[in-house]
């Protein structure tokens, strides 16, 4: 259609990898305003594939796990796009084995009553006991995921799934130029570096903070000196952090 001949140009490239993403290339709002000349079916298709990639729901706070899992396959089912459903499918496979890791350490002894997505959720109940549900050799990753949940390295493990789905939303958006495939993959990554540029943020906000407090605590009473001349710009969370 020639209306992806006029849009694709028009949306500014994004990093060939995430760790190389600095800032955004464009808005929220001028990506939508941009976003705005497709039909709106395809505009349709756009937002419920963001909804699904993010996990979304609203107004079922009480869903199930189960109910989430059907609320997801409902959802696939009206991505008419096989290359891109796949892509949405594995990320939410993925997603269910790190919940299944998460329920196990939690304290949950036996498998038969997780609810995940994916054919191999069967699997996953048969085999909970093992650290890899048995599932090692199609995930090589879930050895290293499981110790690093263990670890409290749970930011670590989300920055490392978020780099493995940005570089397969890439593949895609190249192997299907000019075209609704393209534009979602495009959203999609735009999605990732948006999350991933608010959560540095707000780590970076965090640790500055802290920088502060242990500052200002470590000022005592009978110093002479004023808490409020301490000057908390010449703290950089930045150098701090790699010192």
């Amino acid at each position: 259609m020639s209306v992806y001949y006029t849009l694709i140009p028009a949306l500014p490239a994004l990093p060939v990898k995430l760790e190389q993403l600095k800032e955004l290339p464009i808005s929220v709002l001028q990506l939508e305003r941009r976003l705005g000349m497709l039909p709106e079916a395809d505009q349709v298709l756009l937002v419920r594939a963001l909804r699904l990639f993010q996990r979304e729901r609203t107004g079922d706070e009480a869903f199930s796990d189960r109910d989430e899992v059907l609320h997801w396959q409902q959802e696939l089912a009206a991505i008419p796009y096989k290359p891109l459903r796949a892509v949405l499918a594995e990320n939410l496979e993925w997603r269910s084995l790190i919940a299944a890791q998460r329920y196990r350490l939690a304290g949950q002894h036996e498998g038969d009553s997780f609810e995940g997505y994916g054919k191999r959720t069967w699997i996953i109940r048969r085999d909970w006991q093992q650290p890899d549900f048995g599932l090692g050799r199609r995930y090589p990753w879930l050895v290293e995921s499981l110790a690093q949940l263990k670890q409290g390295q749970g930011v670590e493990l989300e920055q490392q799934i978020l780099a493995r789905l940005w570089r397969k939303l890439r593949m895609l958006e190249q192997s299907h130029p000019f075209s609704l495939i393209a534009v979602a993959a495009y959203r999609l990554r735009w999605s990732i570096a948006e999350y991933r540029l608010r959560w540095q943020a707000e780590a970076a906000q965090q640790h500055f903070s802290q920088l502060v407090d242990r500052a200002l605590a470590g000022v005592m009473p009978d110093s002479g000196i004023d808490p409020v001349w301490i000057d908390p710009v010449r703290m950089d969370p930045v150098t701090e952090a790699n010192r």
